[in-house]
Order: C-alpha cells, then structure tokens, then sequence
C-alpha cells in the first residue's frame, strides 16, 4: 500500500504543469494552485535564475526574450505584462503562433482611455497654459491664446477598435460626440458608434474628424499609418492623440502639420524616438502636450491583472481557451 501511494505521488509530480513566475506575486496565485493541484507555481527572481528554470516549464509569466524562448523546449503559454506585444513579436515561438500568448491588451483599456482624454481635455479647455499661469501666481483666462474647445457634437475618430478603443469611444459617447472607428476585423452595430470603416478607408474618415485617437498595436502595417498624407487629408483644426505606439506616426509630419496649424493640437502619451531628445521642437510647443508612456498606469491595474492571471491560470490547467489571447503573427 505504501508503495502503491509514493508511486501515485510520483505520478502527480510528473504530470504537474509547471508555470515560471515572478517570485514577487507567487504568493498572490496561491490559492488558485491548492485549487488546481495539476499547477506547480515556481518563482523566479531574475532574468537569469528564469533562464535556468524555463526547461521544465509549460508557463511563463514575465516579459521574455530570445534566450529563454530558446531554451524553453515545453513551453506552451506566454502572458506578457503590456498591453502591446510589438516588442516581444519577433521572438522564436511567438511570431508562428507555436505558443499562446496572453496580456494586458483589454484591461488597461480603462487607465489608457482615461489619459487620453485626459490630453484630449488639456488641449481643448487650455489646462497646460492654466497651469503654468497658475505656477507663477497669475490669474490670466486668455492664457496660452489656444481656443477654448466644446466636445459636445464634434467628430471623434478612433482608430483601432479593440479593448483600449471600445473604452475610448464609450467616453466620446458619453461626451456628446459622434463616434467612428477604423478597424482591420468587422465591428457589430452598437449605439456608441455612428459608423466605421477598414484602414483602407482611413483617409476618407480622417477628413471629417475633429478629433483623431490612436489605439492601434504596433504592426508592421500600422508603422507611419498617420504620416504627412494623413495630415492633409485631417479636417483643419482637428486635434491627435496617440496613447498606442510612436511609430504609427510619422514624428517629422507632426511637427510640420502642428507648426503649419493644419491641426490645433496634439497629445502624446508616446513618441518616436522614445524618449524624446531634449532639443526636439515638440517640447517647446504650447499646442502640445506629452506624458512619458504612463497612459496604462492605475491603482486598479494589478487587481485586474490578478484576476485575469488566476483565471488563465485555472483555464490552462483545464485545457480551457485562454483570455485576452493574442496572436504574435498578427501582433494583436
């Protein structure tokens, strides 16, 4: 009998689905593996000690690289801590799909839309030139000379209607706006949007939006999406904000379209390059305003992050679709 119970022991060790994570949050997902005895939560706590335990594991959970992909023969689960995964969609076992991948992709979608109506309203009531009215003790109402801008009935574009857009547009909609998005994949009829379109028709969209926002992942198509043709086709005075990646605009167009007044304003939560120089005109422009890539930041952030690791995690060990999958061939 002794013998028969260490052998099923044994048995239950081997089978055991080993999920590599951080040390630092092995504690939080405790009791997500009492209940799902199949899952072996073990930590690591750097680069490198993950480098010499991802062998033996079918999970990770962390931002990986080349090395470990490499040596992680068993891996079959990848969850990445952004919402973007363009910096990990070259890695071997990602960009073919071989392994599944999860992140962050639709539940920083209320921190994101959040800030980027944050700059949306920093440019169209005035707040920057407010502020700095404000820092030197000035009670000034035209500060800055930038209009003062209603939202209320004005167009707003958002391009990329996955979980970061669909939040944005729910706060244009909420805001009096007319809403239009700009998506790859088809968008059922809802009572936020008044129409959208392929990104084959985005020129035709920009031409009648007062406000344009970029929510799109960084692919190799939406690179220069908004480039010097965009800006002429934009509707005079229309304000951009980009809370996605640098990249999708072309940086030298901005700076040419803001200097040119061809659009009243822009908020960027990102940049290319990223950082931004410290020479670089965009800094010195009143008509700007920029962040440092902090859009997805919130106090709410780890509980959904923790909710949604503790149902993969239950989901993987059942065999179970995952969720917030993302697909490294198509980066999104």
């Amino acid at each position: 009998m002794k013998t028969w119970i260490v052998t099923l022991a044994l048995l239950s060790h081997a089978q055991a689905q080993v999920i590599l994570l951080p040390e630092g949050i092995r504690g939080d997902y405790a009791a997500v593996a009492e209940a799902n005895p199949s899952l072996s939560l073990v930590g690591y706590s750097d680069g490198k000690d993950a480098l010499g335990k991802i062998a033996a594991a079918e999970g990770y959970i962390g931002s990986p690289n080349e090395a470990l992909m490499n040596a992680g023969a068993k891996l079959r689960w990848v969850h990445i801590f952004s919402a973007g995964i363009d910096r990990y969609a070259d890695l071997p076992k990602l960009r073919d799909d071989s392994v599944a991948i999860t992140s962050l992709k639709i539940d920083q979608g209320p921190e994101i839309a959040d800030h980027a109506f944050a700059l949306l309203l920093g440019l169209t009531r005035n707040m920057a030139a407010f502020q700095r009215a404000q820092e030197s003790g000035e009670w000034k109402r035209g500060a800055g000379g930038l209009p003062m801008t209603e939202l209320r009935g004005k167009n707003m574009l958002v391009i990329g209607y996955g979980g970061i857009g669909v939040q944005v547009a729910e706060r244009s909609h909420a805001f009096g706006m007319d809403v239009y998005a700009i998506n790859p994949g088809d968008i059922p009829l809802t009572g936020t949007l008044r129409g959208s379109g392929k990104p084959d028709e985005l020129d035709e969209f920009l031409a009648a939006a007062d406000v344009v926002v970029s929510c799109v992942p960084e692919t190799p198509q939406t690179i220069g999406m908004i480039s010097a043709a965009q800006f002429a086709k934009m509707k005079p005075g229309a304000y951009l904000i980009n809370v996605s990646r640098g990249k999708v605009v072309d940086t030298a167009a901005l700076v040419k379209a803001l200097d040119g007044k061809k659009i009243a304003g822009a908020g960027l939560d990102v940049t290319d390059p990223e950082p931004l120089p410290k020479d670089h005109p965009l800094w010195k422009m009143k008509n700007v305003i920029i962040t440092p890539h902090v859009a997805g930041i919130s106090e709410a952030k780890a509980d959904r992050q923790k909710a949604l690791i503790s149902s993969n995690l239950e989901r993987f060990s059942k065999g179970l679709p995952l969720k917030n999958a993302v697909s490294g061939r198509k980066g999104y």
